[in-house]
């Protein structure tokens, strides 16, 4: 049996510490950001500064070690977190967020309430709204997700949406921005017969009656007024309701594009600041969730293009910081690392390449949906192997040539490569997948086993490898800036990290 002695012992150094400080500190952070990257650690953080470094080396030196740091990576107090669950290693983001939320462990899958589901936790966006602050919650992905619903919601199951659903319309929250709801998962009978989009409709007909302006479309966002309680949702969401991939949305954003005047995390960010001002503050979280999408499909491209647009809303914050510098708290974390990413794999040694992801110009579902399955459509029964039409597809798309279709050497794949690949086609053009075959789970994941080998293709030849399609147990970082930073120093448990921003903010989270 471990002895929680030490571990008990030091808590209780450290929060004499925290005491300490706060006694000779000047008043509470006014504007306190809560940046929570899902799957993000400091793998998905390395690869996207080396990524940046990449781009920006000389082309007759190809595999340099240049990286750029990331805005997050420059704040000046940094620590480390664990991040397991009430009753697993492995966490997920339910627990991982209760804890992050409300500075106490959960089992898996229970939002803001204690391991039997009985007792509610009180979150840190509550007492920020006691205390008379405003409050914004913000996310790349779905409003109703596990990380956005632990900071305004106490439900025994993440999946149950439409009371979660229920529970932002019902809260005091100034601001809720980003994806929309799960109002496909509702479960009541009364809405049995009622199409997404009529669903949607009574969410704006009971947002306007509870005091909220409602935007979903462009021009209403930009026209939101400051000081009004606020919902604004992307005017593009993808089947889980989330903002699509940044690297689509980079594909897609133009006159008459699919995603023309899509809202990026930090525009949503900025809108939040404007809203919320006031004399009396606000604590806003801001969720970077499609971090974790992507890097459960082992798509390093996009989980790097999230990880900027995560990056490019702290850059708000801090701008924001820097014009009030003593009154501002910034606080980056993760809630767990996801896909066992690491930088090197056994193909390319002590060698990286990761300019080689610039080839890449979708994600993985946007291939999937608008490239791959329009290419299968056009046949009654799919060609035996990849055609000439399908090489020209994957060069354009992945820049990796299997058909001599370029002059170029180095997109060439190796007969090895091409195997994985045709095998990979067999699976998804002939359905020939079984998702139940020990096999087929390791190499695909559950995923297109043909766009999945494609990144990983793609990935390995950067240097980036996987190990998993799941979430894992690798410390998070914490990073710091503002009033109060110094607290954020160290290695400790995530629950610490909510405690820490409470001390900050000079209120008492439950123990």
């Amino acid at each position: 049996m471990i002895d929680s002695k030490p571990r008990t012992l030091a808590r209780a150094l450290l929060l004499g510490l925290c005491a300490l400080g706060a006694a000779g500190a000047s008043a509470a952070p006014k504007y306190v950001f809560y940046f929570i990257g899902d799957g993000m650690a400091s793998p998905q953080i390395h690869a996207t500064e080396a990524y940046l470094g990449a781009l920006q080396q000389d082309d007759a030196e190809p595999g340099g070690t240049k990286s750029v740091a990331l805005h997050m990576s420059q704040f000046p107090v940094q620590g480390m977190q664990t991040s397991y669950a009430n009753n697993r290693l492995i966490t997920g983001s339910a627990a991982a967020g209760t804890a992050l939320a409300c500075g106490l462990k959960t089992n898996i899958g229970v939002i803001a309430m204690d391991p039997s589901a009985t007792q509610p936790y009180t979150t840190l966006a509550e007492l920020a709204k006691r205390k008379g602050m405003k409050v914004g919650i913000i996310s790349s992905v779905s409003l109703d997700h596990a990380t956005p619903a632990v900071f305004y919601a106490h439900e025994s199951s993440r999946n149950n949406y439409e009371q979660i659903d229920q529970a932002l319309l019902a809260s005091d929250f100034d601001y809720f921005a980003g994806g929309g709801l799960r109002v496909n998962k509702w479960q009541s009978e009364q809405y049995a017969d009622l199409s997404n989009a009529q669903r949607y409709t009574l969410v704006r007909e009971w947002a306007r009656a509870r005091g909220f302006q409602y935007a979903d479309d462009r021009a209403t966002f930009d026209a939101l007024a400051p000081g009004l309680r606020t919902i604004a949702i992307n005017p593009y969401l993808d089947g889980s309701n989330a903002i699509p991939y940044a690297l689509n949305r980079k594909a897609g954003d133009y006159p008459g594009g699919p995603y023309e005047g899509s809202i990026s995390l930090a525009e949503f960010t900025a809108k939040g600041i404007a809203v919320l001002d006031g004399p009396q503050g606000f604590f806003m979280m801001i969720e970077g969730g499609k971090i974790d999408w992507a890097a459960h499909a082992n798509d390093a491209r996009a989980a790097i293009e999230e990880t900027i647009a995560f990056d490019d809303a702290i850059r708000v914050a801090a701008d924001f910081g820097a014009r009030h510098p003593d009154e501002t708290l910034i606080v980056v974390t993760g809630d767990h690392e996801c896909g066992g990413m690491t930088l090197g794999f056994a193909g390319t040694a002590y060698d990286t390449y990761f300019e080689v992801l610039a080839a890449q110009q979708l994600a993985y579902d946007d291939f999937d949906d608008r490239v791959f399955e329009a290419y299968l459509a056009q046949f009654d029964t799919a060609p035996p192997n990849i055609d000439a039409t399908l090489w020209g597809l994957v060069s354009t798309y992945f820049g990796l040539d299997g058909a001599g279709l370029t002059e170029t050497l180095e997109d060439d794949l190796s007969d090895y490569e091409l195997g994985l690949l045709e095998a990979a086609y067999d699976k998804t053009a002939h359905n020939h997948s079984d998702n139940a075959a020990e096999a087929d789970t390791l190499l695909y994941g559950g995923y297109n086993p043909f766009s999945v080998t494609l990144t990983h293709l793609l990935n390995r030849r950067a240097g980036i490898a996987w190990t998993s399609y799941s979430h894992t147990a690798v410390p998070v970082p914490v990073l710091a800036t503002g009033a109060e930073a110094w607290r954020f120093g160290g290695y400790y448990d995530n629950t610490e990290v909510a405690r820490r921003i409470a001390a900050a903010m000079r209120v008492e989270l439950d123990q």
